[in-house]
């Protein structure tokens, strides 16, 4: 009872959804005729798929929605064992290189899923409740992020709050052969 009233105490004050909706709605304002993989789109709550931003997309791009449970009704793609090869120009994993143990791999398949001159976007929380435990393992810096991103040119890299007290980012690293 306690954990779910603080998280929405959380969500309140420093709104980290709004950040997560001003980066998307900013992307998807340019996108068009992309090939989108979104990772990790959700289960649906309260009538429509929350956590998935298929929604802010025209509709003349391709936007395949996956997560790993079946129950939640996307294709099954488990970003650790994909195995596409310069497929889409646009990966999304937003809110999910927290849950993933083996992170690393995961970002190099996201690399090999994209094109030549794709775009990874990503988005992590840092200062942020622990959520869906136990399977909540991270929090990346802004210096790891680079470093496990180092195959791909950051093309911008921007921070929710203060730089000392970040609560989270949001990268587009960009895939380049």
């Amino acid at each position: 009872m306690l954990k779910p009233l603080l998280r929405n105490i959380f969500h309140i004050v420093f709104q980290p959804r709004r950040f997560n909706h001003k980066c998307m709605v900013r992307l998807a304002g340019k996108t068009r005729d992309k090939k989108i993989l979104e990772l990790a789109s959700g289960k649906l709550h309260k009538g429509k798929y929350y956590y998935s931003v298929k929604n802010y997309f025209d509709s003349n791009n391709e936007f395949i929605q996956s997560d790993i449970k079946e129950e939640y009704g996307h294709r099954i793609i488990d970003a650790t064992t994909m195995e596409f090869k310069d497929e889409f120009d646009i990966v999304l994993c937003m809110n999910l290189l927290e849950h993933v143990y083996g992170f690393q791999l995961a970002v190099s398949n996201i690399y090999e899923a994209l094109k030549n001159n794709g775009m990874a976007v990503i988005i992590v929380p840092v200062f942020y409740p622990l959520h869906d435990e136990p399977y909540d393992f991270w929090r990346f810096t802004e210096h790891s992020l680079r470093k496990i991103l180092h195959r791909f040119s950051i093309n911008r890299i921007q921070c929710h709050g203060i730089r000392q007290y970040t609560f989270a980012y949001y990268v587009e690293a960009i895939k380049r052969d």
